[in-house]
């Protein structure tokens, strides 16, 4: 019996009591961050990333070091697979097939677009193929779920930092620069709101820029966003399945994404409770600020700055592609 016990702590408790420090760190910041952005508006994701960032000399503390590298990675994959919950294909119903067809046309372009804007700017292929997909579908939660499935080690955290700062700050530009843009084209309320979630990255940021021009723009432009967001979970298992397939021997096969896929499923079947769904997303985003924590903690600002200007100008030609092949899509199956 006490041999029992024994093995139990050691494959339990004595990991968890040497990765308290750092996750005990990690969630006080994402409460922090959480706080002030229902204080004063701004992203939550970006006040914790630049809280972690300035915790970056604490990082390398070998008693946080076990718990910022568990919110890194096994919290981060806990929180994809929450993520499932909010997803659905529901949407599918309730729309047209031009939003559909517009989205199927956008997202391969923009991923394989930003893999040949990468190598001709000389950057890393991975950092290319997340920033992409962020752009493509649905900004830090789509680079986060790549990043998941890409395995360890191949992707620098300073790099996937780059990425999600990049897409945040484009995806706020974007929220306030395109509305008037679409308008002053001469395009209807429709249009842009179609258009707007075809080409802004955030859920959040679709909706609200929508429901800034009209109530009919907010709601298109939030189910247009919607149908790219049901893209994540195929695209992800796809990836995951290519990334690891030269790395049998010794990859991490992400299994978080069966939890993914299933409450994927079940959410679209209508199977899940309102208030578990509710439940799950606000865990899914309370694990993807304390990773933004733990990031920010394992990336310093002058790490940052190094990368230089090629992925935020990778991030702003992606961007600018998006919305064009959004108008021309749209033009084209409109006829």
């Amino acid at each position: 019996m006490n041999q029992t016990l024994r093995a139990i702590d050691i494959r339990w408790w004595a990991p968890a009591r040497l990765r308290y420090p750092g996750t005990a760190l990690c969630v006080v910041l994402a409460l922090a961050g959480s706080f002030l952005a229902n204080h004063y508006g701004a992203p939550a994701l970006v006040l914790v990333l630049l809280l972690g960032s300035g915790f970056a000399s604490q990082a390398s503390d070998t008693r946080l070091q076990p718990g910022v590298a568990f919110c890194s990675r096994q919290v981060l994959r806990i929180g994809i697979a929450f993520l499932g919950a909010r997803i659905g294909v529901e949407q599918l119903l309730t729309v047209g097939s031009l939003p559909l067809l517009m989205v199927l046309t956008c997202v391969p372009i923009t991923i394989g677009s930003a893999l040949l804007l990468g190598r001709w700017l000389g950057l890393p292929t991975l950092q290319s193929l997340v920033a992409g997909v962020a752009v493509a579908i649905c900004g830090v939660s789509a680079a986060i779920a790549v990043a998941a499935v890409i395995p360890q080690g191949k992707l620098e955290d300073r790099r996937l930092l780059g990425v999600v700062v990049g897409v945040t700050a484009l995806g706020t530009l974007s929220m306030l620069a395109l509305p008037p843009l679409f308008l002053s084209l001469g395009y209807t309320d429709s249009q842009t709101g179609l258009l707007l979630g075809a080409s802004i990255h955030d859920v959040a940021q679709a909706a609200g820029a929508g429901y800034l021009v009209s109530d009919t723009a907010g709601d298109i432009s939030t189910l247009t966003k919607l149908l790219r967001v049901a893209l994540l979970a195929p695209l992800v298992l796809l990836l995951g399945a290519m990334l690891n397939r030269n790395n049998a021997g010794k990859a991490e096969h992400p299994w978080f994404l069966l939890g993914f896929v299933a409450l994927f499923a079940i959410n679209s079947l209508g199977w899940l409770p309102e208030q578990l769904r509710d439940a799950l997303t606000t865990a899914s985003k309370a694990c993807l600020l304390v990773t933004m924590a733990a990031l920010g903690m394992r990336t310093s600002l002058s790490s940052l700055i190094a990368q230089g200007w090629r992925p935020l100008a990778l991030l702003a030609m992606l961007s600018t592609l998006l919305v064009i092949t959004a108008m021309t899509s749209m033009a084209t199956f409109s006829l």
